[in-house]
């Protein structure tokens, strides 16, 4: 990854704008005028990793500081990192480029298991020294966060230190250490004593491990003044403040919206939930807080829906009036909000009313067992009736499609739990309405006995058993109406194996790393052999660590506190075996779990709202001449070349929608602002004389119009001129376009192009999956004039069908290989 100024790679690889780095409200300092780099990694995919909601909070927080400069790194895809390997070039920061190895600072993000050979690979490649032992005083401190480090030791020896808990504090007081150590020439040594004076913060090197013959671990030896390292907890959310500026992605990402949490924790006791364990307590957002932040945050970012995020967000008091209030604004402006999986019991029709108001979003129902036996053990207090009573609602209030979640290999799970998933599936698709076409979406997934959880102790199937019981489960939901998603049994194999770890499983990491396991949390690019051959070569049995623990063994994350005792969860895990229920606590009072001191550390909830927090605006008077429709010219140069026609598509919506213009939006189910483009560029060719229509709710005068774009646009996108129009006109006539090129290399030679210019005809095959063509390039090039060996223009002719991309005409006139049509530069300088 590097910076825009030097995307010399970009050309080379596939999904260029993963790397770009220049985002709307991306925070770009000057490195000399800041006492303290940091680099926020995030060792997966551009797209996963700006889905996450922590890293773009803790970089908001970090870059209010005007000492400090915090900038982001992603896992490179393979094919950017066979480039930088084969060009021997680091891995570098998205907003300087400035290699990983350079930065005071390396704050890693661990959200799953499944991205630590990621992580290996980005020091790797950032010339970082993969073990914390190994570096000096000249290299980053490495520190990690996330919920993966309540069982840190099998990734332990690669960090300083590692945060457990909320990380909105903390992290500020890391930067404050560092940069004293730093200024003070401080050793290694002297980092991890300080650090560990730090509340929520481990040090591994100051924890010994013991094992016995068997790889049971036999004692876990402090070796500095902690016995044990308590979470940090964030006791009131409304304390730190959301980040006035979210970033907005370059690309389309997995979670593509504004993302908001208005609640933390969750009281209902699931007991193989580990986020319902180690987040503890809950703690509320302030409804009235939440709502004028996301008004300013959408003028600031452009997004078309909202998602409010909570581990249980039914639970949330002031949901209903939050709702209802948001709408009240967002509807007139076509912003959609969204819910992630709801318990059954909690969804009320007046929520479903509100949330279709712009459009249906997604609505997802955690059943997660196929019966009310297996339900009880897992504490999820649902009933059957409660499941279908809410699927009958969303049917009725025109929901076509609802997505289900299940876990397979639960505790206690039988052939007729298993059975129960296809069964109630087929009864939620019997509760719609004649007539209607019902659609379920069934996401399946594993247990693992997750560490801090009532079945912490619990066996973990094997692979072969995993995936017997998968096919099992998904061959019977086969049926046109149900389409069944699930993760793989490698997938869950890998992620049991290192969630229950210990740190014998470092050189494992080494050696998959060194075998070129890499991404393992996307199926196409698992490797299991490769890991195989890891846990091998290292001399680990991987299954060691699925087997059941008994109640008196050592765990190898007995030194970390995430709150909870260790007797609340041996009498959860037998109320489960005894099939009870555990109720919620905010509903039946404190169930002794350990994590509430009743004084700084309890419950933080809001007051229930049942009126919406404010009226809402008078709607805008209709205007009885509206739409007004301009036609607008653009440029699109530099990095905004490397936007794909959907991408700058969405990058326009999203301009739109942060410069405060009156917009006429489209109707239907998913209403968009009115924009009309032609002719989408090659990917990397940048143009002067691009053309869009767009349609506004009221006049706006076209200077004002082109100076308000401009001032909201990203990066390389430049409205040129507008011109309002009187009638509904059809698409610019574009029969032929101008083009200057340059290239690198002397690739142009004269002789060539008067070869070509003295032809009646030049046929050129064009390869494609079903049938190759052949037809005529001559006729198609209106001019064609060598300036010199490395420029030229080109003027090309547009027809119906069978026209040429500009590279793929001057590969076939000048004999170009496929690198030098990659690196040429193109620019479009007119249209006729």
């Amino acid at each position: 990854m590097t910076c825009a100024d030097n995307h010399n790679f970009l050309h080379r690889i596939q999904r260029p704008t993963r790397y770009l780095g220049r985002e709307i409200n991306a925070v770009i300092k000057d490195p000399q005028a800041v006492s303290l780099r940091l680099a926020l990694l995030f060792p997966d995919l551009y797209e996963v990793g700006m889905s996450h909601l922590g890293l773009g909070l803790l970089y908001a927080i970090l870059n209010r500081e005007d000492h400090i400069w915090a900038e982001r790194a992603y896992a490179p895809a393979p094919d950017l990192e066979a480039d930088l390997r084969a060009r021997r070039r680091p891995l570098t920061s998205l907003e300087s480029g400035t290699p990983l190895s350079r930065f005071d600072l390396l704050g890693v993000s661990l959200q799953y298991e499944l991205g630590y050979t990621n992580l290996l690979n980005m020091l790797d490649l950032g010339g970082v020294p993969l073990l914390a032992a190994d570096r000096d005083d000249s290299h980053p401190v490495v520190i990690g966060g996330g919920p993966a480090c309540f069982n840190p030791e099998p990734v332990a020896l690669f960090f300083d230190a590692l945060v457990l808990g909320d990380g909105e504090e903390v992290i500020l007081e890391l930067a404050a250490l560092v940069a004293d150590w730093k200024a003070n020439r401080g050793t290694r040594r002297e980092l991890w004593q300080a650090l560990e004076e730090l509340e929520g913060v481990y040090v591994p090197a100051m924890f010994a491990m013991e094992f016995d013959a068997a790889g049971v671990p036999r004692a876990i030896i402090p070796q500095g003044r902690r016995s044990t390292v308590s979470k940090r907890v964030l006791d009131d959310l409304n304390r730190i403040a959301l980040p006035a500026f979210p970033l907005v992605p370059s690309c389309q990402i997995i979670h593509d919206r504004l993302n908001v949490e208005i609640s933390r924790g969750c009281t209902r006791g699931c007991r193989y939930c580990q986020a319902g364990m180690i987040y503890r307590p809950v703690r509320e957002r302030n409804p009235a807080a939440t709502l004028a932040w996301v008004e300013a945050a959408l003028a600031a970012t452009g997004f078309e829906e909202v998602s409010l995020l909570s581990l249980s967000i039914g639970d949330y008091g002031p949901l209903a009036g939050l709702l209802q209030s948001l709408m009240d604004r967002l509807s007139p402006a076509q912003v959609a909000v969204s819910l992630p999986s709801m318990r059954a019991d909690t969804l009320t029709p007046e929520m479903m009313a509100q949330i279709k108001r712009v459009r249906r979003t997604g609505l997802t129902l955690a059943p997660e067992a196929g019966t009310q036996r297996l339900r009880q053990i897992i504490n999820k207090n649902l009933t059957e009736a409660a499941i279908m009573d809410s699927a009958q609602r969303a049917f009725a209030a025109g929901w076509q499609l609802l997505k289900l979640y299940f876990m397979i290999g639960l505790p206690r799970e039988t052939a007729e739990d298993r059975a129960g998933i296809t069964a109630l599936a087929r009864q939620i698709l019997a509760a719609a309405p004649r007539g209607s076409r019902p659609r379920l979406n069934v996401s399946l997934s594993s247990f693992i006995p997750k560490p801090h959880t009532p079945f912490q102790w619990e066996r973990q199937e094997d692979l072969l058993e995993c995936r017997r019981r998968l096919h099992e489960v998904k061959d019977r939901l086969r049926q046109k109406n149900i389409q069944t998603k699930w993760n793989s049994a490698a997938q869950t194999w890998l992620e049991g194996v290192f969630s229950r770890g210990d740190r014998r499983l470092a050189p494992v990491l080494i050696e998959a790393h060194r075998r070129g396991c890499r991404l393992d949390a996307w199926s196409e690019h698992l490797r299991l052999e490769a890991w195989r051959e890891a846990f091998q070569a290292a001399g680990v049995d991987p299954d060691f660590y699925l087997r059941e623990r008994p109640l008196d063994e050592l765990l190898p994350w007995d030194h970390v506190d995430c709150g909870v005792s260790r007797d609340f969860l041996l009498a959860e895990r037998a109320r489960a075996y005894q099939e009870l229920e555990t109720p919620d606590c905010r509903v039946s009072g404190c169930q002794d779990c350990g994590v509430c001191d009743q004084d700084r550390i309890s419950l933080r909830l809001e007051d229930s709202l049942v009126l919406p927090l404010a009226p809402p605006p008078p709607p805008p008077a209709p205007d009885p001449l509206a739409p007004y429709r301009y036609r607008l010219t653009y440029a699109k140069l530099e990095e905004a070349r490397w936007l794909g026609h959907l991408e700058m598509v969405g990058s326009l919506y999203r301009s739109l929608r942060r410069s405060g213009l009156p917009l006429s939006f489209s109707s239907g189910f998913h209403p968009l602002p009115r924009v009309s483009f032609y002719d989408a560029l090659p990917l990397g060719v940048e143009s002067l004389a691009e053309t869009m229509d767009v349609a506004l709710a009221a006049p706006v005068p076209e200077d004002t119009l082109v100076s308000t774009l401009n001032r909201v646009l990203p990066a390389g996108l430049k409205i040129l001129l507008a011109a309002r129009l009187t009638k509904r006109l059809g698409p610019p006539g574009q029969k032929s376009a101008l083009y200057q090129v340059e290239s690198p290399e002397p690739v142009f030679e004269s002789d060539a192009a008067a070869n070509f210019l003295a032809q009646t005809e030049f046929l050129v095959t064009r390869h494609r999956p079903k049938e190759d063509q052949r037809l005529d390039l001559r006729g198609l090039v209106a001019g064609l004039t060598v300036l010199d060996p490395q420029h030229l223009e080109l003027d090309l002719r547009r027809q119906e069908k069978g026209n040429f991309k500009v590279t793929d005409a001057l590969t076939a006139i000048f004999n170009l290989s496929d690198d030098q049509a990659r690196e040429l530069r193109i620019v479009k300088i007119k249209s006729s």
